[in-house]
């Protein structure tokens, strides 16, 4: 372990530096000594020695005695464990007297932890990066040994620039003990060759080369300073059409990122004649389809594909595609000057426009009588019709008003043109009036106050009752209605009928009457006697009629006076009611007929 400013022990112990194998004294007589931790081989000696006496060292810990632990001097390999630890000597004379041990404490320092370095790379002729070591104060050495101190500090500028590996080492010390020494390496490298290239000649509008070089990651400049980047790899697509010289610069980098020179390529384009002068054409499909055309050189060539391979047509201005398909069919059309540089193509299009689909629309239904709804349909420039052969136009536009009022089914057919002014085949749109159903047939009811109130019926198909002529207030479905009224009156209600196509019909109205309660007639009973006039009985009332039981199931007279025909003694009851002309019978008044029997007169005696 390297060490620095040891301070040399001895307490009436010499203490000697070993170097190249002689012994230079220095004597210290401190009774407290210190060493770093790790040194190897530290001398300790009697000075000056007692002749004819041996002496024998000791060591409390911490190191271990080398050779001649009985001469005058030793040396001792002190560990890595900080602490003090005592060195002890006993000399014996020549007759064998003993003397007192004499000793001296040793101190182990411990040494500065490793100092923390990153190893740096660079490319020759580029700019060398400094090493940098954290610590204070770092010692770098160019040997492994640590005899060749080069710099003091924590940012070291080696100065090399050659190619080459170049190690260095660094230690940290504390308390005058330095540290074990860490490797850090900068590393030049070498730059690549420069890249092989050719260059490149094309005519303008023909299909123009990429510029390929021969190397390792290759990297493609517009300048010869080498700061724009315009590309990457062995084949670079220039983007350059127009005629003119193109210069670029490339270069090749090695798996140590290092660039080489660059190589200059030139890419040059020759002008071209101008390109023919064409017109695009178009058709809606199944319509006559019209050739394309152009003004040129009789050197004109017509292709079929962008990149001019594939000719159908050389010489001529007019060319008929022979489609007839759905679809744009696009052509080139260059001409060829005395140079055999081709212009550019001349995109030319045929378009045959597909018809538009036809357009959506809703069959409507309505109920005669309703708001007839118009017709619609989505679509672009719609046109209605009302034949299928598509010769009459009813309106444009989306919506259409028919104008129909009656009950009938109507057809019409509409389409659609798209922007290109094609027309769509037709949709049928029917408009369906539903006749309305008859109203349903119903009679009119009377009731009596306080007596039995009829439901209300009507003949029909989903009858619905309605208490307004409106129609908004349904207070009943189905065929019968109990009304619920009780008081007299007269009410009226709306009936209605549905089809099966949900039309309704006009409503019939029905009323039910009922008739204020009728009171009892005016009664007065009557008498008479057996064998006299049996005078007839007399109510007061309306329409009266005679009943001969409290049931009312027998009638036995009507109007007033009502004879009853009786004539033998007894009392006879009946009950009369009256009628207003509604048809309300009144409750019965009880009235009798008591007939009196003759006094039975006994026999005359004669005294």
């Amino acid at each position: 372990m390297k060490t620095k400013n040891k301070l040399l022990e001895g307490i009436l112990i010499g203490v000697f530096l070993l170097a190249t194998n002689i012994l230079v004294a220095q004597t210290n007589t401190s009774p407290v000594q210190t060493v770093c931790a790790g040194s190897m081989a530290e001398p300790y000696l009697i000075n000056p020695p007692t002749a004819g006496s041996t002496y024998q060292w000791s060591v409390s810990g911490g190191g271990v005695l080398n050779n001649g632990v009985t001469s005058d001097n030793i040396t001792i390999d002190w560990g890595m464990t900080p602490g003090t630890y005592t060195v002890s000597v006993v000399e014996t004379d020549i007759n064998g007297c003993s003397g007192a041990p004499v000793t001296v404490d040793v101190t182990v320092l411990p040494l500065p932890s490793l100092t923390t370095v990153n190893s740096q790379i660079a490319c020759v002729g580029g700019v060398v990066p400094d090493l940098f070591a954290v610590g204070s104060s770092p010692n770098w050495y160019t040997d492994i040994a640590l005899t060749n101190n080069v710099f003091t500090g924590n940012s070291f500028s080696t100065g090399q620039t050659s190619v080459g590996v170049y190690t260095y080492y660094v230690t940290e010390t504390l308390n005058g003990c330095e540290g074990a020494a860490v490797p850090v390496t900068l590393e030049i490298y070498s730059v690549p060759s420069t890249p092989v290239a050719t260059n490149e000649a094309v005519c303008e509008g023909g299909v123009i080369p990429d510029l390929i070089a021969t190397g390792n990651s290759l990297v493609w400049y517009s300048d010869a300073l080498l700061t724009n980047v315009v590309g990457n790899g062995s084949a670079f697509n220039t983007g350059q059409t127009n005629s003119g010289v193109y210069t670029y610069y490339v270069a090749q980098s090695n798996v140590n990122g290092c660039e080489s020179a660059a190589t200059i390529v030139n890419l040059e384009i020759y002008a071209l004649p101008s390109s023919p002068v064409a017109t695009n054409e178009s058709a809606c499909f199944g319509t006559t389809i019209p050739p394309l055309s152009t003004t040129g050189t009789p050197f004109t060539t017509w292709y079929d594909d962008s990149g001019l391979t594939n000719v159908v047509q050389s010489g001529g201005n007019s060319y008929l595609t022979g489609q007839t398909a759905v679809g744009v069919y696009t052509y080139y059309i260059t001409d060829t000057d005395v140079n055999g540089c081709e212009s550019p193509g001349t995109p030319v299009t045929l378009e045959i426009f597909a018809l538009p689909s036809a357009p959506t629309a809703n069959n409507e239904v309505v109920c005669e009588g309703g708001v007839i709804p118009d017709l619609t349909a989505t679509g672009t420039s719609v046109i209605w019709y009302s034949d299928v052969a598509l010769t009459a136009v009813l309106g444009n536009g989306s919506s259409f008003a028919t104008g129909q009022s009656n009950a009938g089914v109507y057809t019409y057919y509409v389409t659609q043109n798209d922007g290109n002014g094609c027309q769509s085949s037709a949709t049928t749109v029917t408009l369906e009036i539903y006749s309305l159903p008859t109203s349903p047939v119903s009679t009119n009811e009377i009731g009596c106050e306080g007596g039995f109130i009829p439901d209300l019926t009507a003949t029909g198909n989903s009858v619905v009752w309605y208490s307004d002529a409106s129609l908004t207030t349904v207070v009943s479905n189905g065929s019968t209605f109990a009304t619920g009224q009780t008081n007299s009156g007269v009410y009226t209600y709306y009936v209605t009928q549905s089809n099966i196509n949900g039309c309704e019909s006009a409503a019939t109205a029905v009323t039910l009457t009922i008739s204020p309660f009728v009171s009892a007639p005016l009664v007065f009973s009557q008498t008479a006697c057996f064998g006299s006039l049996i005078p007839d009985l007399t109510a007061t009332g309306n329409s009266l009629v005679w009943y001969s039981d409290a049931s009312l199931n027998t009638v036995v007279g009507n109007g007033s006076p009502f004879s009853t025909g009786q004539t033998n003694s007894g009392v006879y009851t009946y009950y009369v009611t009256q009628n207003i002309g509604s048809g309300c019978e009144s409750a019965a008044s009880i009235i009798t007929l008591e007939i009196y029997s003759s006094p039975i007169t006994g026999p005359i005696n004669h005294w």
